[in-house]
């Protein structure tokens, strides 16, 4: 496929040694073409050593090297050899700063307990994967193909894969998991959008077949040609252990009364409630096998979550040294920012970005030498911008909202540079919200649409649609003639921040009345979800790879970025009683009908074209209003700790920030002095 390319990176045991001295680089092994360039680090890096470079178990014969704790516990008869571990053909990586060394503890932080994704997003695999160049690359899955028409995927998995507990991975845990938890009504109510195609406006579920150990094959009733980029395959591997979850199904065990008084034990009263909690969906159950590099040793309910390497993970880097290099990681659980900062400030952080935040940089950068660590700067690709509900339950609004010479207003009459100086220090550029400049989706028109400060034109359009008339403060009336006021609640984050306060002030210059309503993100999804939101702020990320992540752009489970409410609801579930269609011959109608083209397109250049097509029609319409993103987005990085470059795009979802470059392949210059 044209712009994300696709990459072989998988050897058998034979091909390795004749393969190792190929490898590119900061990439994982290729067999086709590299991607795009990748930015220049803040510095050169120093290429480790090579006498301390994974140091090992003395050679036993192995084709393969491991961790010197493996090897101990190899050696002491609690662990098979390496080789036996790895699969026949494991993936193969190298670092942006070559082979490491084995060993040390690497440290992070956690905002409370329901902060899932601070681990996750460090620990997860999916069957594929998007590197730092973005391409697609092999990942639990050695290789996949998809059929002329789009309507067939097929998954070569690795023989010889084993869970971190050492039982096999075969096509049969993948059997299980879609036959007995994705078919099953009970555990799953709502059927899984991503695994089923469009018929005649139902969506129809995959057929899933496992010819052999290793192989399975995704059949759809008609093409599913994004199905390769859904959350399931690129993002977090949604597949479990069927050995060990069928003990907590009443159709597989071998022990119901058994599993009845584990039902008990757990104060629960359904079989489901129990199968939930044990399958872990969020990887916090430290007893369910997984794949992943570090699997999870502590309940999250613990003030200090622990992860250790996985024996069996099935990477290795170009010298054959089993992956991770790094032993074990910590995510110590804080709820105020201001102490996350102080821990970063004294050297108590390793290496995360999540919870950094830019308003401590001048801090962060200025205790750099005192705290032993350096900040790097990535770009986050997000996007601020001001979403007006065009279907909010206030009539007038939405006539006001869907009037596109109104959004132009809203974009020209703001003072991005104004913004940015005083509240980012001119770090920010100006831009609507599409993918940024180094993707092959870029398009010029839309990132740089209506970015002119122009007020005399903003007033003369809001005048141009009839709302001339302003009551003895300024502020503007409704042309009904009820006398009353223009005004809308715009929702934001819980405190207003000073770039939310100086587009409050240019929208009051207007001649509108906003009032901000402050939310924590439960009570803002709450109010999604009932339409009860006029309009809102948020930074709009997931544009690095549009066509793994396009809600925002098509309004559909476009959830929290509310520019067309009722009409993404009524798209999702047209039995909604909040949801309506949109006007006929909306544009919105558009957006839906070239996105569904898309899902059926095969062709990854034709993908692209179409998509073009969207963010064409955005750059025209405006549906949310962009003011400026590219922001530093900091890292912070403690000294000695490699594998990492500053630079990067930072987005979310399927680029997982940082962890864009893949983290089994960071390491500590000297591990024994981070133990």
């Amino acid at each position: 496929m044209k712009g994300l390319k696709s990459i072989k990176t998988d050897v058998t045991r034979r091909e390795f040694v004749r393969l190792s001295a190929f490898a590119t680089a900061g990439t994982v092994m290729a067999a086709c073409g590299a991607g795009d360039a990748a930015p220049e680090a803040e510095a050169p890096m120093e290429e480790a050593p090579a006498e301390s470079a994974a140091e090992a178990a003395p050679d036993s014969g192995s084709m393969y090297n491991e961790a010197p704790r493996l090897a101990e516990m190899v050696a002491n008869g609690d662990l098979p050899p390496v080789d036996e571990r790895l699969p026949v053909a494991p993936l193969v990586l190298e670092g942006l700063d070559g082979v490491g060394n084995y060993g040390g503890l690497w440290r992070a932080g956690r905002r409370g307990q329901a902060d899932h994704f601070a681990v996750n997003q460090v620990i997860i695999r999916g069957a594929l994967s998007i590197n730092q160049e973005l391409t697609i690359n092999p990942m639990i899955a050695e290789s996949w193909s998809v059929s002329d028409d789009a309507t067939e995927f097929t998954f070569n998995l690795r023989e010889g894969m084993k869970w971190s507990d050492g039982a096999p991975f075969t096509s049969a845990d993948i059997r299980y998991w879609y036959d007995e938890e994705v078919h099953n009504e009970e555990l799953t109510p709502v059927f899984p959008a991503w695994l089923t195609a469009n018929v005649e406006g139902a969506n129809v579920p995959a057929e899933v077949s496992t010819p052999d150990d290793t192989t399975v094959i995704f059949k759809f009733a008609s093409p599913n040609a994004l199905f390769h980029y859904s959350g399931g395959i690129l993002l977090s591997f949604p597949v479990r252990s069927a050995e060990y979850m069928k003990q907590f199904h009443p159709d597989h065990t071998d022990d119901p009364d058994g599993l009845n008084q584990m039902i008990a034990d757990a104060d629960l009263e359904l079989w489901t409630d129990l199968y939930v909690d044990k399958r872990s969906g969020r990887h916090e159950n430290p007893e369910s096998p997984m794949l992943w590099p570090w699997t999870v040793g502590t309940d999250f309910t613990e003030p200090l979550v622990t992860a250790t390497r996985n024996p069996y993970f099935w990477a290795v880097d170009t010298d054959g040294n089993q992956l991770p290099y790094i032993d074990d990681l910590t995510f110590r659980q804080f709820t105020d920012p201001d102490v996350y900062a102080l821990w970063c400030i004294n050297g108590e952080i390793d290496c995360q970005s999540r919870h950094v935040r830019n308003t401590d940089i001048t801090v962060l950068k200025e205790n750099e030498e005192a705290g032993d660590y350096k900040l790097q700067i990535w770009r986050r690709t997000a996007v601020y911008g001001l979403h007006l509900n065009m279907t909010a339950k206030e009539p007038r609004l939405r006539e006001l909202f869907q009037a596109r010479d109104f959004r132009i207003a809203c974009s020209i009459g703001v003072d991005r540079d104004a913004i940015n100086e005083l509240v980012f220090d001119g770090t920010a550029t100006n831009m609507q919200y599409g993918p940024p400049v180094e993707s092959p989706l870029y398009v010029e028109e839309l990132n740089n649409a209506h970015l002119e400060y122009d007020p005399d034109r903003a007033n003369a359009l809001i005048d141009g649609l009839g709302y001339v008339e302003r009551d003895a403060d300024g502020y503007r009336l409704w042309k009904d003639g009820s006398g009353e006021r223009i005004r809308w609640t715009m929702l934001g984050g819980p405190t207003v921040t000073d770039n939310d306060q100086m587009l409050i002030d240019f929208l009051t210059d207007m001649g509108f009345e906003i009032n901000y309503r402050g939310a924590e993100r439960a009570l803002a999804q709450e109010l999604d979800r009932n339409n009860d939101i006029e309009a809102r702020t948020t930074f709009m990320d997931r544009n690095l790879i549009p066509l793994a992540d396009p809600v925002i752009w098509i309004n559909r489970a476009n959830t929290e970025r509310p520019w067309g409410n009722a009409w993404q609801m009524w798209s999702v579930n047209p039995d909604n009683p909040i949801g309506e269609p949109p006007p006929d011959g909306h544009w919105q109608w558009d957006l839906w009908r070239i996105w569904d083209e898309i899902r059926v397109t095969a062709d990854g250049d034709k993908q692209n074209e179409l998509f073009k097509e969207i963010l064409r029609i955005w750059g025209r319409e405006l549906p949310t209003v962009g003011y400026f993103g590219e922001l530093p987005r900091p890292v912070v990085v403690r000294n000695g700790f490699k594998g990492i470059h500053a630079g990067y795009p930072w987005d979310c979802c399927r680029g997982v920030y940082e962890h864009i470059i893949d983290n089994a392949t960071w390491y500590w210059e000297d591990p024994e002095n981070h133990m």
